[in-house]
């Protein structure tokens, strides 16, 4: 790993985060807006995440954030964003399932990171994980599901 004027290049994921906005879908609160947050509000380079699942007019998409090998500023616990990968779903789970569109475009992008950096299924966790007060990705996020399905592809 090496500092760069871009922060901390060179990381080499071992797990991926799951996180969710904790916002409504909607053109106030998006994948944008999250990250003028971050970069204004909190005054870093970038969204804090590597990734992004948001509904962009009738379908769901993946969105890019910080370039894979830059660390994240998703899972400051354990020193996370050091060897992490973040994942960030437009919503709020704590009140309802993710829609199965944006789910399965989660399961895919894990899988692909899995196979990537031969990331362990078991490696791929839960914001709450880590930061025991949140509920994030949220009370009603299927994380075992979610492990299941990856599993059954990679």
């Amino acid at each position: 790993m090496y500092e760069g004027k871009n922060g901390v290049i060179g990381i080499e994921p071992k797990y991926i985060i799951i996180h969710h906005s904790l916002t409504k879908h909607g053109k106030v609160v998006d994948w944008n807006a999250i990250r003028d947050y971050h970069m204004k509000e909190q005054g870093w380079k970038d969204i804090g995440y590597h990734y992004g699942i948001e509904r962009i007019g009738e379908k769901y998409a993946i969105l890019t954030g910080r370039a894979e090998n830059e660390t994240g500023a998703h899972t400051s616990q354990n020193k996370m964003n050091f060897q992490s990968l973040g994942i960030c779903m437009v919503g709020n789970f704590d009140l309802t399932r993710p829609p199965e569109p944006a789910f399965k475009l989660l399961v895919d992008l894990c899988i692909g990171l899995c196979r990537k950096y031969d990331i362990p299924v078991e490696n791929i966790k839960a914001h709450r994980d880590y930061a025991s007060y949140k509920t994030c990705p949220g009370k009603m996020f299927p994380m075992a599901e979610l492990g299941e399905e990856v599993r059954k592809r990679v």
